[in-house]
């Protein structure tokens, strides 16, 4: 996984006190990483000419400096979105144009033909604050949008103009299809909001190794170090290594059934096929394990009552709002408190859950998407917040969570989802899993993501690990199909063992 981080400025700072080294060394060096990434695409793609969208301070400095770089190479022109104010941005336009590089106003860009071309946003970075409303405004959400309605490549500059340091939007935002950000991997990049504007994501360095530079954070305050970015390599699946095993080895995972049993269905074929060695449906009802339930295959157990041998419990798919069934799995939790759980949809709205968290946070996993995370902090009594507000300030209000039930597991469902957890030895740590899919966007993926995760708690692993191999496993394995509409939970589920 890679470290994230709130505002790397202060990391540039320090950067340049431990190091030794220069704004504009910094500053040649993002020139160079945009010239590579530019060179390396004109070997694939006919680039005729490269066009810089420059603002006033140092991320325009910095397209200027690209400017001078490859001038000789592409025919190169340079649109001034502000007049260079910093120092080193009058310094590079300055340099820029005794190198011969053509200089506009930004209203001539209108003009220009974009086919074959690379448009570099070079306008705010990484200090983009509040939104178009000077006098200059208007005429930037203007050349935005002429930009992003082109099919020209798009490169953005450290973070693409308009997107806030939070991971908000501005009015209008800079669609890049490649992101080349500077240091180190910055959080507003993987908001919700921002992953339709970001493109790839690279990280380049700025004169020093990248462990170099996020060393530089080590006496900034602990908020700055507990955010991280997925990778692939932190999936670790549940692979068989020892022979000398059975069924009872990988644990009976219990999936509750409830008004819609489509759900808890869905829920227990992602859990065997994510390894757990058996999987029981239960239903408080004496006739439950007496008739057929409709899609049901032969592979599983079903019961109306909990056994000796229960190594965790999922419960809240389909459940529905009948207070004496949610009633019997909350006794149950209550009563088992080393029994691990995932906690999912309906569960989320019980009353009683409060009481379970309370009693026993450590060991659950939740898995609200944005709707029912409101619901879970109304229930819990950490405040009124809207489902927008649950997006768009989502790691704020996923710590808030965390650090009222230490060593609960929140996964807080999203095109980016969160994972958040707090406990007194590690503190609050927020992980990021940006390999979602519009795929997902379908009834049952939820379900199918929430018997993932029981069936590792099943195979013993502890909550923080069986959500973040989950989340992974569920995103990449929803990649694999071929037409993103077509992704079905069975499709979902089939695709997990080619992982």
């Amino acid at each position: 996984m890679q470290k994230m981080f709130y505002d790397t400025r202060t990391l540039d700072c320090a950067c340049r006190q431990r190091y030794a080294l220069s704004e504009e060394i910094m500053m040649e060096n993002a020139a160079s990483a945009l010239k590579n990434e530019i060179c390396s695409i004109s070997l694939d793609r006919k680039i005729q000419k490269v066009l810089i969208l420059c603002g006033s301070g140092n991320n325009g400095a910095d397209g200027y400096a690209l400017a001078r770089l490859i001038s000789g190479s592409f025919k190169t022109c340079v649109f001034e979105c502000g007049k260079p104010s910093s120092p080193l941005c009058v310094l590079q336009a300055e340099r820029a144009r005794l190198c011969g590089v053509s200089v506009f106003e930004s209203d001539s860009f209108f003009a220009e033909n974009l086919d074959s071309a690379v448009v570099v946003d070079c306008i705010f970075g990484s200090g983009f604050k509040g939104g178009f409303t000077d006098q200059n405004g208007e005429k930037l959400i203007n050349l935005l949008a002429f930009v992003n309605s082109s099919e020209c490549l798009k490169i953005a500059c450290d973070v693409p103009t308009g997107l806030h340091a939070d991971g908000t939007l501005a009015q209008s935002v800079f669609k890049a299809d490649i992101t080349l950000t500077m240091g180190a991997q910055k959080f507003c990049l993987y908001s919700d909001m921002a992953k339709n504007f970001t493109g790839k994501i690279k990280v380049c360095g700025l004169g020093i190794s990248r462990e170099l530079f996020e060393k530089s954070a080590e006496n900034l305050k602990e908020s700055q170090k507990n955010l991280f970015l997925l990778e692939q390599k932190d999936m670790i699946l549940p692979y068989r290594t020892d022979n000398l095993v059975n069924k009872g080895s990988f644990g009976n995972a219990y999936i509750a059934c409830g008004e819609k049993s489509g759900a808890s269905i869905i829920a227990a074929n992602a859990c065997l096929k994510f390894g757990a060695g058996l999987v029981t449906l239960i239903r408080p009802d004496e006739n439950f394990s007496k008739t057929p339930i409709p899609g049901l295959s032969m592979e599983f157990l079903v019961t109306n009552n909990f056994g000796p041998r229960i190594s965790a419990l999922c419960v809240g798919m389909g459940l529905g709002y009948d207070e004496k069934i949610t009633e019997f799995y909350a006794k149950f939790l209550l009563d088992s408190p080393d029994v691990r759980c995932v906690l999912d949809a309906d569960i989320l709205y019980s009353p009683l859950l409060l009481e379970i968290l309370e009693r026993r946070p450590k060991g659950c996993v939740l898995t609200p998407h944005p709707k029912e995370f409101s619901e879970l902090l109304r229930l819990c009594g950490l405040g009124n917040y809207s489902v927008d507000e649950c997006i768009f300030r989502r790691a704020e209000l996923v710590e808030k969570f965390c650090r009222r039930f230490p060593e609960s597991v929140l996964v807080a469902k999203g095109a980016n989802s969160a994972i958040g957890v707090f406990t007194a030895k590690e503190d609050f740590n927020l992980f990021i899993d940006s390999f979602g899919s519009p795929a997902l966007a379908k009834g049952g993926s939820g379900d199918a993501l929430a018997g993932m995760i029981c069936a590792l708690l099943a195979q013993n692993y502890e909550g923080k690990d069986a959500a973040i191999t989950a989340c992974l496993a569920h995103s990449l394995a929803a990649c694999k199909i071929k037409n993103n509409f077509a992704l079905t939970p069975t499709d979902l589920i089939q695709n997990i063992g080619e992982l």
